[in-house]
């Protein structure tokens, strides 16, 4: 039987009260997401963190274990999110130092429970488990480190020769936060696929920086293509 940590931290993960959104920031060259409605759950080798979804393997289990190990994180997809909607640090880190955007999702949507997904808030602990054989509640604990992150995840497991990228439906998109550095032209683009998928409940922010606090905040924003522009300009006005 594998060795579980039963501490409070871990069994907090289960107790988590799920939050009626969670957000993922993006790149300004992921805009192709809201053309494509596509999620990519990612495998944890791609991911920036060495560690991620690692385990200590029993030395009994020798070769063996170290196999299965690796054939968890080959198999595992994850898709990574976030209850903080306006953290600087991330930001920088994975919208391009404020010049993408974030996307707001249902997280009590049925989409993160169906196929096999699994939601769950990530643990943050000071070094790795231990499991005697593999399992993926692995995936839901990290470093310390990246304790800032506030992170949840949904995972599910998928076989070699099948898609990462997975369908979505535009309602489960709520909320859409344009960088206080995003391009206009890129704005624009953003309001073509809203328009064209009918987006109309979604809410429109833009984060503005705090200079006194050092901080960000979001503003709602009513924004809408341009009628005459052809597509390639929009309006934008406070709510």
């Amino acid at each position: 039987m594998a060795n579980r940590d039963t501490s409070t931290e871990s069994l907090n993960v289960l107790e988590s009260p799920l939050p009626q959104t969670l957000y993922k920031y993006f790149s300004p060259d992921r805009i192709d997401i809201l053309e494509s409605m596509k999620l990519r759950f990612s495998p944890p080798s791609s991911f920036n963190d060495t560690f991620d979804a690692h385990y200590l393997v029993p030395k009994e289990q020798g070769q063996k274990g170290k196999i299965n190990r690796i054939l968890l994180r080959n198999r595992i997809g994850i898709f990574c999110l976030t209850e903080q909607a306006n953290n600087h640090l991330m930001w920088v880190h994975y919208a391009r130092n404020h010049t993408g955007f974030v996307l707001g999702f249902d997280a009590r949507a049925s989409f993160f429970r169906e196929d096999g997904r699994i939601l769950r808030r990530v643990t943050y602990g000071k070094g790795p488990q231990v499991f005697a054989e593999p399992d993926e509640t692995v995936c839901f604990r990290k470093s310390v480190e990246w304790k800032y992150e506030q992170e949840w995840r949904c995972i599910r497991s998928f076989q070699s020769n099948e898609s990462r990228d997975v369908d979505i439906e535009p309602a489960l998109i709520t909320h859409v936060i344009l960088g206080h550095k995003i391009e206009s032209w890129q704005v624009a683009r953003i309001m073509q696929y809203a328009s064209a998928y009918e987006m109309n409940r979604v809410q429109f922010l833009r984060s503005y920086p705090l200079t006194r606090s050092w901080s960000f905040e979001n503003r709602r924003r009513t924004i809408q293509l341009c009628p005459g522009c052809s597509g390639d300009g929009y309006m934008e006005n406070d709510l």
